[in-house]
């Protein structure tokens, strides 16, 4: 049986790097879509991809799939907005050119209709466009990804956690964080890419089981085998601290907008998809995969 052929762009960053991995331990033939060739596994199955160079979309002929897990990150730059959606777009619309079977979006589970962060609110944006343009495109939301060595905004708490005890918590800490195993996104992803339902709705890709920010300290903290104390501050001081140092230029892993994204988090989650898919996702354990 002739193997599958896949496209992941983003393949440099966490997702997109272990679904390469993941892709290729299947039987896949994948092609790396990334900025950099430093970073690719294989240089043979290398094209350059970049969101802020729409007009220089690579080309999918002979793809199977596209896995697009892409997404430019700093929420301060003016044209955020613009680079994500245009470029997003512009590969997309090429798939269809090319003629890709499936494709699938990596959202975020912050994507909702009134979402306050940027990130956010540009993945909805994203999420209307592809549901209202193409037919073959499914839309995953994963939750708050896990998985060692812990990257974005679980790095930058876990960092915090390692150099200080007292540790300060936004207000009482119950903002609701909804974990996603990459493992299991990957066997998800895996399995659409398999069987390529024709699924209009966004798919949470967590644990229907959440827990609090001071939960997720509390077991950063474990894991390091370190007693921290919790100083409660208001949610709006903390904000325009990391606004201030986003204007500054001060170099901060925890972005203003990755603060709005907790404090403002979708409360109605629809699991339904994933039930429908007979796919479960773990639940945040002893020890992180």
């Amino acid at each position: 049986m002739k193997p599958l052929v896949c496209a992941i762009t983003g393949a440099n960053g966490q997702i997109g790097s272990y679904l390469v991995d993941h892709f290729r331990n299947n039987g896949y033939i994948v092609y790396e879509l990334a900025r950099s060739k430093e970073k690719v596994k294989d240089e043979i199955y290398y094209q350059y991809f970049d969101l802020s160079q729409p007009h220089h979309a690579p080309s999918l002929q002979n793809i199977d799939v596209l896995i697009h897990t892409a997404c430019y990150f700093d929420t301060t730059n003016s044209n955020y907005q613009e680079i994500n959606i245009i470029g997003t777009q512009k590969l997309f619309q090429q798939a269809k050119i090319d003629g890709v079977k499936c494709s699938i979006f990596i959202s975020t589970i912050s994507a909702y209709p009134s979402a306050c962060s940027l990130y956010g609110r540009t993945k909805y944006r994203l999420e209307q466009y592809l549901a209202n343009t193409y037919d073959n495109v499914v839309i995953v939301r994963p939750g708050l990804i896990f998985h060692t060595p812990l990257k974005g905004i679980t790095a930058a708490i876990e960092k915090i956690v390692k150099n200080f005890s007292v540790i300060p918590m936004i207000g009482r800490g119950n903002q609701l964080i909804y974990p996603c195993s990459l493992q299991d996104l990957a066997k998800l992803i895996l399995k659409l890419s398999i069987v390529q339902p024709s699924i209009k709705g966004p798919i949470v890709a967590a644990a229907e089981q959440a827990i609090t920010l001071k939960e997720l300290i509390s077991y950063l903290a474990k894991r390091e085998k370190k007693r921290v104390f919790f100083l409660p501050i208001p949610f709006y001081l903390v904000y325009w601290l990391l606004k201030t140092a986003e204007y500054f230029r001060l170099p901060i892993r925890l972005r203003s907008d990755n603060l709005l994204g907790l404090q403002y988090a979708n409360q109605h989650i629809d699991f339904s998809e994933i039930k429908n898919l007979e796919m479960d996702f773990r639940a945040l354990g002893p020890v992180i995969d």
